[in-house]
């Protein structure tokens, strides 16, 4: 049963649409149907070294120029209020303020967006669009350096003697070893597909592969990978157990926590905090290894009435440990504990485990919520998309890091209030799309939404899909496409009602109950153009429009990629799905409608608008409705796809690699 809103939350009943705009969702299925969990994995271990070959520092003395291999030069770092080029460097070893001894009792740790060496020294922050991480001194606040890394670095780990950081750089596919002494990328090893998450024992790395759902681990002083466990799919946060045994791991699109024994490298356990969660990024171990904490969204999709206070809205589920079981009394509802949120999305503890502090990337601000008895504390407004949380080992400051403003919030635990804001980075977007980005991540503001319930990127995070089929909808189920290419595929939605990426202001007001970016009243989506109505809702378009997808993991199998797009040529899957944009543009009935079902805008009946088959290896399910959950499905449905009698299963999956291959 879905947890009901306070009831001091207006009750507005609402055939939910698909948060924003919706284009067709597309059809594939993994290359190998097998869970990713059973999958074989490499006898031998691979590589994982990709710039240079780098043992991690073994001894004591801090690692200068003359440490690095030739002929790799240390990476250039810019300090705050300097000009390219300058590069700061620690003189001598007497100048590090940091210490060359393993920490003791450090606890348990996890991959975040910021973190506090466990010396309480230094605050580093991941800066996803700067590509680079900020180094800031703790008690002074004075900004260190900030270190260029690889692209979209997300997460950072920093080893227990706080001599070094490991961060995810999800879109170059590494890891960047940074030295904290002399603030430069020493390294970066090669990972697999799209690292999200990353931890360390100081010995190793651990991190999780979101595009292949695997956890690597490497070997620092090697710089291989020396494991591959396999998971389920879209693995994304880590949290290591302060004794080193045991690694969580959290799935962006699923409820499942998976635990892992290191000592075996295999599964231990899969935990499911319910089939209706998901946007699960950050898992928190408290400080006495008992329960971990799980910041998620939970989403009624299948609820036909799709009510305001029962659709959307934000947790934090509660894992015991030691029982490896779902603590369901102990579940945090923010909305009610404290006030309504958005996307919970990063969660840290006090050293003493009775306070939370909750990150909420889509409203922008920090629960604060007494754990003895799950009611809020305080409320605090941070900067814009809050995505990291950390605390100093005293438990005397809070930091959080608000990536699209480039700004560290401080949280004084004792006031509860910030006191200090902290400039990381100059965001290098263009204006109009860091305006549009910020829009679209929102849902603090009263023209984006009510009661900051819900934002586009609930439905639509970092422009993918939410694996959802939403019910309740007037024109029938809709499953939830991934946005990457929308500008160029034209018209949007299933139904094909949406003919520029402006209409989406429809959505806004009618779907999630906000005033609207446009003065006066908004046009119907095929009437009159809304482009040029709105600076805002220009901007907003103009950042969809520069949604990349994410490249193919998939891509490996040349033989396999080539037979199957010769396949693909001579069933005549072009004409409608034409490549480039692997699609016509076009509305179609293809079999999968019901007429009982489905009463698509201006009454177009069965037919939908045709998908782009771009990013597939992402998508699933698939079809309008989601009654596809793989590309063989889909190859045996409906009229048009149904081709399974002309094709031998090694045609088949052969065509399954070329539709997984496609950028």
């Amino acid at each position: 049963m879905i947890d009901e809103r306070a009831t001091t939350l207006a009750k507005r009943g609402l055939a939910l649409a698909l948060i924003l705009v919706l284009i067709p969702a597309t059809v594939v299925c993994k290359s190998d149907s097998r869970p990713l969990s059973t999958r074989e994995q490499p006898s031998t271990p691979r590589s994982a070294v990709v710039i240079e070959t780098i043992p991690l520092p073994v001894t004591s003395e801090p690692a200068t120029a003359t440490h690095i291999p030739s002929p790799v030069p240390a990476l250039p770092i810019t300090p705050v209020g300097s000009g390219p080029g300058t590069v700061l460097r620690r003189s001598s070893p007497e100048s590090s303020t940091l210490p060359t001894v393993m920490s003791e009792n450090s606890g348990p740790s996890a991959a975040s967006a910021v973190a506090v060496s466990p010396n309480g020294v230094l605050v580093a922050a991941v800066n996803p669009d700067s590509d680079s991480i900020t180094l800031v001194d703790a008690t002074t606040l004075e900004v260190l350096a900030e270190v260029p890394v690889g692209d979209d670095p997300r997460t950072l780990a920093i080893s227990p003697n706080s001599l070094m950081a490991l961060v995810a750089n999800h879109r170059s596919d590494t890891i960047s070893l940074v030295d904290l002494r002399q603030f430069y990328e020493v390294a970066q090893y090669r990972t697999g597909a799209m690292p999200y998450g990353v931890v360390t024992d100081g010995e190793r790395a651990f991190v999780t592969e979101f595009g292949l759902g695997k956890v690597s681990v490497i070997g620092l002083a090697t710089g291989r990978i020396e494991i591959d466990i396999g998971v389920n799919p879209f693995p994304a946060g880590l949290a290591l157990s302060a004794d080193g045994q045991r690694l969580l791991v959290t799935h962006l699109f699923t409820a499942d926590v998976t635990v892992i024994d290191l000592q075996t490298s295999t599964v231990r356990d899969v935990i499911s905090t319910g089939r209706d969660t998901n946007l699960s990024q950050f898992i928190a171990i408290s400080p006495d290894g008992s329960k971990a904490y799980i910041p998620q969204t939970r989403s009624n999709a299948t609820n036909p009435a799709l009510l305001f206070d029962t659709t959307v809205f934000p947790v934090v589920n509660v894992v015991d440990l030691a029982e490896s079981r779902l603590m369901v009394r102990r579940r945090i509802n923010p909305d009610t504990a404290d006030e309504p949120v958005n996307m919970p999305f990063a969660v840290v503890l006090a050293p003493d485990s009775s306070i939370l502090y909750l990150a909420n990337a889509g409203s922008d601000d920090v629960s604060v919520i007494d754990l003895n008895t799950n009611r809020g504390l305080a409320h605090i407004a941070v900067g814009s998309n809050p995505r990291g949380v950390t605390i100093t080992p005293d438990g005397s400051q809070v930091f959080v890091n608000n990536v699209l403003d480039g700004t560290l919030s401080v949280i004084d635990t004792d006031a509860l209030a910030v006191t200090n804001t902290v400039t990381l980075t100059e965001i290098p977007l263009a204006e109009v799309l860091l305006q549009g980005k910020k829009i679209f991540n929102s849902a603090a503001e009263p023209v984006l939404t009510t009661d900051s319930w819900i934002s586009c990127a609930t439905c639509h995070f970092d422009g993918m899909m939410d694996g959802r089929t939403w019910q309740g909808f007037p024109d029938g189920p809709r499953n939830t496409p991934a946005l990457f290419g929308v500008g160029e595929t034209l018209p949007i939605h299933w139904s094909g009602d949406f003919n520029e990426l402006e209409d989406v202001e429809l959505t806004i007001r009618n779907i999630q109950f906000g005033t609207g970016l446009v003065s006066g009243e908004a046009h119907d989506s095929l009437g009159p153009p809304h482009a040029g109505m709105s600076p805002e809702l220009d901007a907003l378009a103009a950042y969809m429009d520069s949604i990349e997808a994410l490249v193919s993991p998939y891509v490996d199998n040349h033989e396999r990629v080539m037979s199957g797009e010769k396949q693909f040529n001579a069933l005549g899957c072009q004409s409608c799905h034409t490549p480039p944009l692997f699609t016509d543009r076009h509305l179609h009935d293809v079999g999968t409608g019901d007429l009982r079902k489905e009463k698509n805008a201006h009454g177009r009946g069965t037919s939908f608008d045709t998908p782009s088959l771009r990013a597939l290896w992402l998508t699933a399910p698939y079809f309008h409705d989601g009654s596809a959950l793989t590309l063989e499905d889909v190859l045996d449905s409906g009229t048009a796809h149904n081709i399974s009698a002309v094709l031998t299963s090694k045609e088949v999956e052969d065509l399954v690699a070329y539709l997984q291959s496609l950028p």
